[in-house]
């Protein structure tokens, strides 16, 4: 399906109808602050466009992203989802080598759990490269499952997530929830970062005192990738059928 819609857009069928969120941008112009990834859920979220967007509209775009992923409508709404918002994540995980099935089923909950909470999706999907590298199958010694390696305990403990760790979308669910309250209750991103990985009062890991550098470093390679990609859309000629 995704196939289709990429061929649709390459083609230029876009109806002219745009839903006003989108106008705040895409993904990827400029890099997330730290600032802003600990804000309370009150406060609007600077996304990295550079504009500052109040937390109600992202999960308003949340719920759109799910109803249309549910759905699978081949609207001109979705199109532009996809484009705008969920492209970028699946083209990333392409690059490192995921299998484009795998990357498409993981960019869309991405995006879509990564807004619930008030997350910046580079940096949910650099989180979720340090910990598994992008396979939903993976299983750490001490028992971590998935994509963002979630502890079993978890499962069924966040309401609206299902119980399968090893579940793409369930995975994402309970990573983005344990994330985000890490950003929220610690207010700076490192602590908040070293609390996701358990590195907070002892070593779990070697070298994981090193873990919010790890993260730092891939996210700035994604959004450098992103705005490559956007720089080359731009510039790029345009043919009528």
């Amino acid at each position: 399906m995704i196939a289709e819609l990429e061929k649709l857009v390459r083609r230029g069928l876009w109806l002219p109808a745009l839903v006003p969120f989108l106008l705040f941008g895409g993904l990827g112009m400029g890099k997330l602050t730290h600032r802003a990834l600990a804000l309370p859920p009150d406060t609007p979220v600077r996304l990295p466009t550079g504009r500052e967007v109040p937390r109600e509209q992202l999960e308003e775009l949340s719920r759109t992203m799910h109803d249309l992923r549910v759905a699978g409508e081949r609207t001109a709404e979705y199109v532009m989802l996809y484009q705008e918002h969920v492209q970028p994540v699946e083209m990333s995980l392409r690059r490192r080598r995921v299998p484009p099935e795998t990357a498409r089923q993981i960019a869309w909950p991405l995006v879509e759990y990564a807004y619930m909470r008030g997350l910046d999706p580079a940096t949910v999907l650099a989180v979720l490269w340090v910990e598994s590298e992008g396979k939903p199958r993976a299983h750490s010694p001490v028992g971590a499952r998935g994509l963002m390696q979630v502890m079993p305990w978890w499962a069924g403990r966040i309401e609206g997530c299902g119980r399968d760790l090893y579940d793409i979308a369930d995975n994402l669910c309970h990573g983005t929830w344990i994330l985000a309250e890490s950003y929220n209750r610690l207010r700076d991103e490192r602590r908040a970062l070293l609390n996701y990985n358990g590195c907070v009062n002892g070593a779990f890991t070697p070298d994981c005192h090193l873990y919010p550098e790890k993260v730092d470093r891939i996210r700035r390679q994604i959004l450098a990738e992103w705005k490559k990609a956007r720089s080359d859309d731009r510039s790029a000629p345009r043919f009528a059928d």
